[in-house]
């Protein structure tokens, strides 16, 4: 029997602690009827807090935990939920350094050979205790910025859901705790069990990558990452009213009345990236809601973003997202999520 401790600490995502749990549920039902029920179930778990006591969630959600956080548990596996980043990177900062007493049992446990999970912003916990150090690790796309300029020591694998490095398991945005979940069962309970559990919960098990989701312009990252480089402010302006045109380095600087090396050095110094990236990835962000809100054509959507070759675009496109236009447009349209009546 596999022995798992769900952490509970300020601002965990309520869904990042009970999801987990069904998919568990779920699977030792499925092992139950393989085995007959003469072996026991696949896994059983526990809560556990820092103090022992309930948890507040986000969403307002009071989660009681069955104890303590302690060093001598014996947990085969430790998952570590994603934190609510809706204070901001700096709100994400104080909830770590209130957790700094947790710090040596995760280092302990990882010693000991102790599996440890984390959802989503998670990720940030496990590189703030240094058991990331010198490895990789994925984490929920929009807090790039924020983990890149943390914890540089890290190889940040972003358009991964899932990622292993030392008995280490990390995982992308909210949601890819099912697979996360799904990866666990997968690993303890065998092949047949973890389809079992896909099927039964509708798990999208294939989902590898990160990438057909990830949107530079999005008002949380805007919020949590922001900058007071008024030159590069006024870039990323002119940039977005003309994204509809190809970008040219000179156009850019002479608007800045700047030098174009000044204005690759302030890009780099502010957002870790070149004018050329940030354009394009702006041109990447507006094809996208067009593909999933307009039927323009291919050819139409390159034009609206600069674009004269299609072909150059539709390669351009699937090199950012994963994905070829088309099945981009085929997985995100509305249509494809109305509710059949």
């Amino acid at each position: 029997m596999i022995d798992i401790e769900v952490w509970l600490y300020p601002q965990c995502m309520a869904s990042a602690v009970t999801g987990p749990l069904d998919v568990f549920a779920v699977a030792n039902a499925i092992w139950a009827i393989k085995n007959r029920d003469d072996v026991g179930p696949l896994f059983k778990w526990s809560l556990r807090s820092p103090d022992g006591q309930a948890v507040m969630t986000p969403a307002g959600i009071s989660l009681v935990a069955d104890g303590p956080i302690c060093a001598d548990s014996k947990a085969d596996v430790i998952i570590l939920p994603g934190i609510y980043v809706g204070n901001g990177v700096a709100g994400l900062l104080g909830n770590l350094h209130d957790m700094r007493d947790v710090f040596p049992i995760l280092r302990e446990k990882h010693r000991q050979g102790t599996v440890l999970a984390s959802n989503c912003s998670a990720t940030f916990v496990l590189a703030e205790a240094g058991l990331l150090n010198g490895g990789h690790a994925t984490t929920t796309w929009w807090l790039e910025r924020a983990f890149k300029a943390r914890y540089p020591e890290v190889q940040l694998r972003l358009a991964q859901v899932l990622n292993e490095y030392e008995n280490i398991l990390t995982s992308g945005a909210a949601t890819s705790y099912l697979n996360l979940a799904y990866h666990l069962v997968e690993r303890f309970g065998g092949q047949d069990v973890a389809t079992g559990v896909s099927k039964t919960l509708l798990i999208d098990a294939n989902r590898a990558s990160q990438m057909p989701y990830m949107q530079m312009l999005t008002l949380t990252q805007q919020d949590t990452q922001p900058h007071e480089n008024l030159l590069v402010q006024r870039a990323q302006k002119w940039l977005n009213q003309n994204h509809h045109l190809p970008f040219r380095l000179p156009a850019l600087a002479e608007h800045l009345a700047v030098s174009e090396r000044t204005v690759i050095r302030h890009f780099h110094q502010t957002l870790d990236t070149t004018p050329a990236s940030y354009a394009q990835q702006i041109k990447m962000d507006i094809a996208k809601r067009l593909l999933e809100s307009t039927t323009l054509t291919l050819e139409q959507v390159a034009e609206r973003t600069g674009y004269s070759d299609p072909s150059s675009f539709r390669r351009l496109f699937k090199r950012h997202s994963g994905l070829s236009p088309a099945s981009y447009r085929e997985q995100f349209r509305p249509a494809k999520r109305a509710v059949s009546t």
